[in-house]
């Protein structure tokens, strides 16, 4: 069991201030404190996940009448209804600089010029909007021989690192639904595992990474024992698109069928059999309106 937080650790963990958290206490009905005998209030870890999506929404412009009498799940659903706003394009420049960044062979200086584009974006924009047009033109540039295989190793290991950064703080265990993230044998790529772990992260589910190259009777086994709602798969333009449906209908009769599998990635784009019992994402705009619609 988590231990309960102060008042004052509570306002440093989310944002809001110690005065704000009692006028919303008696306006609102939330947050209601755990009361110590000495009459000092103390919330719960459930209580701070909350606080922190509401200190989110607020920051995006809503209104405390709003979504502090709010139930989560409902809190849930506004924000991710928030989040599925039209894309907007890269910065003019951003993807194709990409390229020129590493073949500067200056690894502090790429880092520190990805760093820059997630945060002034967010990482929602940057993960959505961003990374795509920047994931194709290093690809092509190693295709054309511009750029050599260790440069988009660099490159797949600072975008990652500093997503996984990011991330850290949007993590929530007690989040809805659990979703299981890999890739199958065979495919070692995972920039496209871990974009799905952000949005899907960031609409308040609970991702459980696998890592890359799991054998199919490892994923059935580990969403039995970890209570896995939904299996997610990555698949890149390098796998062989015509394994894909036999691995997906393999992994459909091993896995229990309450559980769904999403897959996507550019392998799948184009399939011409959609295997029963898989749903195929050809966008992670997509990915966060089926998470939407599970909640129904």
């Amino acid at each position: 069991m988590s231990p309960l937080l102060t008042i004052a650790q509570t306002s440093l963990e989310t944002g809001i201030a110690k005065e704000v958290l009692r006028k919303w206490e008696v306006r609102y009905g939330f947050p209601v404190p755990v009361r110590h005998s000495n009459g000092k209030r103390a919330y719960t870890h459930e209580q701070v996940v909350k606080l922190k999506l509401i200190k989110r929404l607020l920051d995006d412009g809503c209104r405390p009448a709003q979504i502090v009498p709010m139930p989560e799940h409902d809190l849930d659903l506004l924000a991710l209804s928030r989040q599925a706003v039209p894309a907007t394009p890269a910065k003019p420049g951003t993807a194709v600089e990409i390229v020129e960044w590493l073949k500067a062979r200056d690894p502090a200086y790429l880092r520190t010029q990805l760093s820059r584009e997630l945060t002034s974006r967010g990482l929602l924009a940057f993960v959505r909007d961003v990374m795509p047009s920047m994931n194709s033109h290093v690809g092509q540039a190693w295709q054309d021989g511009i750029i050599a295989v260790r440069d988009e190793h660099i490159y797949s290991e600072i975008i990652q690192g500093l997503v996984r950064e990011a991330l850290a703080s949007f993590v929530n265990p007690q989040g809805t639904p659990r979703i299981l993230l890999t890739t199958v044998p065979g495919e070692a790529h995972t920039l496209g595992i871990q974009m799905v772990e952000a949005v899907m992260s960031l609409g308040n589910a609970y991702c459980i990474s696998m890592g890359p190259q799991s054998p199919l009777n490892e994923i059935a086994s580990a969403a039995t024992e970890l209570q896995a709602d939904i299996v997610a798969l990555s698949f890149s333009i390098a796998f062989p698109k015509r394994k894909i449906p036999a691995m997906l209908r393999e992994l459909r009769t091993q896995l229990s069928p309450g559980v769904k599998i999403w897959a996507g990635g550019d392998g799948t784009l184009g399939m011409e059999h959609k295997p029963r019992g898989v749903t195929l994402l050809s966008s992670l705009q997509e990915a966060i309106e089926c998470l939407r619609n599970h909640r129904g």
